[in-house]
């Protein structure tokens, strides 16, 4: 990663942080729609972890993260939330950054 994103990453800023999340959310959805549903599952669970998240923006999370609870084997959903426990924005933006030519999202 460039070192000018690094930095960007690394300073607080609650507006990009917020903007971050929302992207994250779309992505979500979007993945979701192509049937990325691992994906999917990944980016919620860390989304459901961030105590910055909205209200508005964590129930939004939340409720898709529950409608793939109920359509997903119960291992992608642990896997998903183990996952997410070890991340950090930064590493939640490299994770996606490094899948997302792999998988066209």
């Amino acid at each position: 990663m460039a070192n000018s994103q690094r930095a960007i990453l690394e300073w607080p800023n609650p507006e990009l942080t917020s903007k971050l999340y929302r992207a994250m959310i779309a992505l979500a959805e979007d993945c979701i729609e192509i049937g990325h549903t691992q994906t999917a599952c990944d980016i919620l669970a860390f989304l459901l972890l961030q105590k910055e998240l909205s209200g508005a923006a964590f129930a939004r999370a939340d409720a898709l993260f529950a409608e793939l609870e109920s359509r997903v084997c119960p291992r992608v959903i642990l896997d998903a939330r183990e996952f997410a426990a070890d991340l950090d924005l930064q590493g939640m933006v490299e994770y996606l950054l490094d899948i997302a030519p792999r998988e066209r999202i």
